[in-house]
């Protein structure tokens, strides 16, 4: 009686159990590559500056800005604000913030921020241990800090607002200025930042006369 070789094949080629397992571990690591790719992109972005900043404003003789502490502060890279407190009225602290015009600030030699006429920083940083200026007179009338160039010399104006002193058009005095002598003694904040929106340094003052 002959015997009949059989052949028998036992390759059966991947299970699908190990070709899920191994689905799952491309699909595990292209999220992690993706993912750190994109944290990477993320921290690509430069932390603001810190610094310490102190303030105090004067209707009559304007703004002072010391550096006290921290770091060097570009002056092409950041955007000065003065905003009212909600002593000034309703909404005041959320919106009415002034931006104020670099030319206007300047050094304690008088150097300005910006020259307005070509365009170039006289001074472009602000380091510790610097007091900066916006001093009464055309450049706190020209800063931003003001509704009207008639808010300086300071005016007192108790009205309507929009109404003018003594009738006299050219002395308009609103409630909400800064330079109205009925707000003397509420508060402002001083906000420093970065071009990019990062918040530098804030100082709150009260407002003198």
């Amino acid at each position: 009686m002959k015997k009949m070789l059989i052949l028998r094949n036992d390759e059966n080629g991947v299970s699908p159990v190990i070709g899920v397992m191994l689905m799952l571990v491309v699909t595990i690591i292209i999220a992690a590559v993706v993912s750190g790719f994109a944290g990477g992109m993320m921290q690509t972005k430069e932390p603001a500056p810190q610094a310490s900043i102190s303030a105090s404003y004067s209707q009559y003789y304007g703004l002072t800005m010391t550096h006290s502490a921290g770091d060097s502060i570009e002056t092409r890279d950041v955007r000065l604000y003065i905003r009212p407190s909600d002593e000034f009225g309703r909404g005041q602290d959320l919106y009415g913030e002034l931006l104020i015009n670099q030319a206007c600030i300047t050094d304690a030699y008088g150097n300005r921020w910006l020259n307005a006429n070509d365009g170039t920083y006289e001074v472009m940083s602000w380091r510790p241990g610097e007091t900066m200026y916006i001093v009464g007179g055309e450049d706190l009338q020209n800063s931003g800090i003001l509704d009207k160039p008639q808010d300086w010399p300071p005016c007192y104006y108790s009205g309507l607002q929009g109404g003018a002193a003594g009738g006299n058009v050219d002395n308009y005095c609103y409630l909400d200025s800064i330079n109205n002598q009925i707000n003397i003694g509420k508060t402002i904040t001083l906000e420093v930042v970065q071009s990019d929106g990062q918040v530098i340094a804030s100082a709150d003052m009260s407002v003198e006369p």
